[in-house]
């Protein structure tokens, strides 16, 4: 650099000599002057960072150079701007063409710098490597000629020998190393077919350079001195190693273009490609042979050569070795701890909903956990394999991710024999188990082999030919392992097919996987197994969901369009009339002493507002219980009053039942009184005089939405009520129990919350409990259950199961309900027939809306008023709706005839159980309900 400097001020004070001007000019030109001379410096500066870059294509950098410090020399630093022109006469045309070679070697700087930065990232890698085996190799030349320099007992003829050939072969590699450097940056700015030929060729020739035949013969070297035939030895096994570095990097340039511009290769034409597949494979040879060669020179600390010492590389593999094995024992440690979690969060979430469908889908975690830590532990032991520059270890490391996806291929196999003999409704014994799991390991190996294979190539060659047709060749052991697999199980794999496709297709499905065609259909046939096996699983995980039961039932109502012609009307006709009425006596009787009760949830909500009142009198002494007709509030109601007879010997229990309207206000203080034995004349106040005479009571109110009538002075009697529950007692408890649709009635008349402080909602019934209930009452019967054909003819692995009929037919019942008890009990005895002892199941028959929808809107106004009210009469009808008695009339013979409607004998009018979802749909969606 000092002598490009030298030459550049030596020009310098020529051209000043020679454009000199004279005194006069000097004056009047000095700026003109002073620019032009700062110009011919910046030339002379690009001229030198240039020719760094000419260090590189002429392969003359010094050895102690590093290659960032050469792309830094050349990067340059801030361009000046000069002017175009200048104002002295005498320096234009020198200022003119000065400026000019200035762009011009701008220019020229400009491209050279940006092929070396855009380099990608393959080049930059072969070329990092490249240069540092150069390095190593200047190094080791010159250390060896200083020794050859020091040794005065040498021959001179062998001197002259041994420097002959060290300068051969030097000269050899230095041209291989200027063609490729020279080569980079022009495949860089535009990759043309005539570049990538001359790439091959140089490949190809690559592989006709060896240093090794200049070493002397072993005569030649036996009369050196030991020390000095060693370095002749070590500098000549790094030339060669030279060599097998510099073939990487062509191999690596190839690739970048094999995989960035593959119709590169074609447009080169076939004399440019022909042996194409054989240069690849000499490149995977060379990658093996650099690898050995590069990790027995790093043992060999070469003379003024920078870098850890032998003995150092020599810890880091025994490093990288102890590490594998502490990452193997670790994994297979990790598998105990994990099956103890495993098991104590399967215990934890059993009755959880949420945890249930997890702790399935972590079942096998423990049997995973081992591979999954030791594929995670390869990817940590690889980084550290590559920070340290450990190529061997970093290069086989694949090996071991190859073994734990053999490892995890056989767990895959293993489970998909097992799934698929479920599916086909199969059971494996402990023999066919071992056989699978034999069969599974089997196939991992024919899948993993190819795998093998490609991965080599993938690390010895790149993206290149070979690699293509290692990919296919992978896919097709995939393919084939996958075949072999199912082929084990081949009866099992046609059942569980059938399973869930179409019946239509089973004769079609038996003839494509008949054994000549098994190995080629099989893996296309087994995506869609999978696909019901994921499906299957996700239902069990669902189906703990109130939603997803809701959507499996509808969804089933629709692929079953109709019941079957020979079943009938399910309505019990063709069986015996008095089997049939002893049978439905037990689910349509309200004693609830001799019916089994089903607690969902509400009597211990009652009893948590009940019991402080027991204990300590002066809690709240009120509590309003609210729900759906049917929906379970007078079995709660006498399992209530038993408990307490038992629990409470001195309560007393005062049931008042309103059966018909009570809407005046002193009529309801006369009948209080009679069942307290009290004057309630006076309303309130005669209440809190008396409270110190009573005994402690719970006065429960059942049926209290006849304490109302929708008009002027129906709210009478309920406006008492609210004032007797709401005055200060102790030995009173107040029990309201009301239809849901009159107290969203009254809650907007009055308010929610200025009503009773204390309130209870009769929420839906869940599907379990709504199945015990059915259960429970069969029982008792002491009938038999059989489903029907058209439950059990699922296909799939439960096909003909009696537990996935009975699951599937209470998760219809279920959405026919909407968790309504009652409405259950009479679902089901639509669904059933009898025959003899057995009771046949069949789908639960939902009533139709249809009819109602072309009603007239003033039929709908007074089929609201009977769901408000729950129970009316034909005046209290006309008297609420202000229509007219025809309207009225008509609306309930109307009702009677389409059968929602039922007279008690006291001829008062109510809602049929099976019809009360229909009508609270159709009647809130034209907004004529509060609820």
């Amino acid at each position: 650099m000092r002598f490009f400097c030298l030459g550049a001020l030596l020009g310098l004070a020529c051209l000043v000599a020679e454009a000199r001007p004279s005194g006069q000019q000097l004056s009047e030109c000095r700026d003109e002057y002073e620019l032009l001379a700062a110009l011919e410096v910046a030339i002379d500066e690009l001229n030198d960072r240039r020719a760094v870059f000419e260090s590189l294509y002429n392969d003359d950098a010094p050895a102690s150079a590093a290659l960032d410090d050469v792309l830094k020399a050349g990067s340059g630093s801030a361009q000046r701007d000069w002017p175009q022109t200048i104002d002295c006469p005498a320096l234009d045309a020198q200022y003119a063409s000065a400026l000019a070679d200035y762009k011009r070697a701008q220019s020229r700087l400009q491209r050279q710098q940006s092929s070396w930065s855009a380099l990608s990232a393959a080049m930059r890698d072969g070329l990092l490597r490249v240069w540092q085996s150069r390095q190593r190799l200047l190094l080791s030349a010159a250390a060896l000629q200083a020794s050859l320099e020091q040794q005065d007992g040498v021959d001179p003829l062998v001197r002259q020998q041994l420097q002959g050939a060290i300068e051969q072969s030097r000269s050899e590699l230095s041209v291989l190393r200027r063609e490729l450097f020279e080569m980079m940056p022009a495949l860089q700015r535009e990759a043309m077919p005539s570049g990538l030929r001359e790439l091959l060729l140089l490949w190809h020739q690559a592989y006709e350079v060896r240093p090794v035949r200049h070493l002397p013969d072993a005569t030649l070297l036996s009369a050196l001195p030991g020390p000095l035939a060693q370095d002749v030895r070590d500098y000549f096994r790094l030339a060669q190693l030279d060599v097998l570095v510099q073939r990487n990097a062509l191999s690596y340039v190839r690739g970048w273009l094999w995989e960035s511009q593959p119709a590169l290769f074609e447009r080169a034409g076939d004399t440019a490609t022909d042996g194409l597949l054989l240069d690849e494979i000499r490149a995977f040879q060379t990658r093996l042979e650099w690898l050995v060669a590069d990790t027995q020179a790093s043992y060999r600390h070469a003379a003024g050569e920078s870098g850890p010492p032998g003995w150092l590389k020599l810890f880091e593999y025994g490093l990288g070795l102890l590490g594998l094995v502490a990452l193997v024992y670790l994994a297979r440690s990790l598998k105990a701890p994990v099956v103890v979690a495993q098991g104590r969060f399967a215990r934890w979430s059993q009755g959880r909903r949420l945890a249930g469908p997890i702790s399935r889908a972590t079942a096998g975690l423990p049997l995973l956990t081992p591979w999954l830590v030791g594929l995670l532990g390869l990817g940590l032991l690889h980084l550290l394999f590559t920070r340290l520059h450990l190529p061997l270890l970093a290069t086989f490391l694949p090996l071991a991710r190859l073994f734990i996806l053999y490892g995890l291929i056989s767990l895959a196999g293993e489970w998909l024999l097992q799934r698929t003999a479920q599916q086909a409704g199969s059971y494996l014994n402990d023999e066919q188990l071992a056989q699978a799991q034999r069969q599974a390991r089997l196939v991992a190996a024919v899948a993993v082999l190819p795998l093998l294979v490609r991965d080599f190539v993938e690390l010895g060659v790149g993206p290149s030919r070979l690699l293509d047709l290692c990919h296919w060749a992978s896919l097709l052991g995939i393919l084939l392992a996958l075949g072999l697999l199912l082929r084990s199980r081949r009866e099992d794999f046609i059942e569980a097919l059938k399973s869930f496709l179409p019946s239509q297709g089973d004769r079609l499905i038996e003839r494509l996987l008949d054994k000549r065609l098994f190995l080629l259909v099989a893996p296309i046939a087994a995506p869609p197994l999978l696909l019901a096996l994921v499906l299957n699983f996700l239902h069990k995980a669902l189906f703990d969901y109130d939603w997803y039961r809701r959507l499996f039932a509808r969804s089933f109502k629709l692929r079953v369009a109709a019941v079957e012609a020979e079943q009938g009307e399910l309505d019990g006709s063709s069986a015996d009339s008095r089997a049939l009425e002893a049978y439905q006596r037990w689910f349509l009787s309200d004693d609830h002493v001799q019916l089994p009760f089903i607690d969902s949830g509400l009597y211990v909500q009652v009893r948590k507002s009940l019991d402080p009142w027991l204990d300590d009198r002066g809690s709240d002494n009120a509590l309003l219980l609210t729900g759906a007709n049917g929906a379970g509030k007078s079995s709660v109601l006498q399992r209530l009053t038993r408990d307490l007879d038992a629990e409470h010997p001195q309560l007393r229990l005062v049931r008042l039942r309103i059966e018909d309207k009570l809407i005046d206000a002193g009529q309801l203080h006369q009948v209080l009184g009679e069942v307290l034995g009290a004057d309630l004349s006076d309303g309130p106040a005669a209440l809190v005089r008396a409270d110190a005479e009573l005994s402690p009571s719970l006065v429960i109110i059942d049926d209290a939405q006849n304490l109302f009538l929708r008009r002027v002075g129906g709210l009478a009697a309920w406006e008492a009520l609210l004032a007797l529950a709401n005055a200060r007692v102790e030995n009173l408890f107040w029990l309201v129990l009301i239809n849901n649709h009159s107290w969203a009635y009254l809650s907007n008349v009055y308010g929610r919350d200025y009503q009773f402080r204390n309130i209870k909602v009769a929420r839906r019934w869940s599907q379990p409990d709504v199945r015990s209930l059915v259960l429970s009452r069969n029982h008792l019967s002491g009938c038999r259950i059989r489903y029907d054909n058209i439950l059990l003819a699922t296909r799939g692995p439960e096909a003909g199961s009696i537990r996935n009929a009975e699951q599937l037919y209470f998760s219809l019942l279920w959405d026919a309900c909407q968790g309504n008890p009652k409405l259950a009990l009479h679902l089901w005895l639509r669904s059933i027939r009898l025959s003899g002892n057995t009771v046949v199941v069949g789908l639960p028959e939902e009533v139709g809306s249809s009819s109602l929808e072309q009603l007239d809107s003033a039929l709908h106004f007074v089929y609201a008023a009977v769901m408000i009210h729950e129970n009316m009469t034909t005046d209290e009808l006309i008297a609420t709706t202000a229509l007219s008695e025809g309207v009225v009339r008509r609306a309930l013979k109307t009702g009677m005839d389409l059968g929602f409607l039922e007279r008690s004998s006291s001829r008062r009018y109510r809602v049929a159980t099976l019809w009360y979802p229909t009508i609270v749909r159709l009647l809130a969606r034209k907004n004529l309900l509060h609820e």
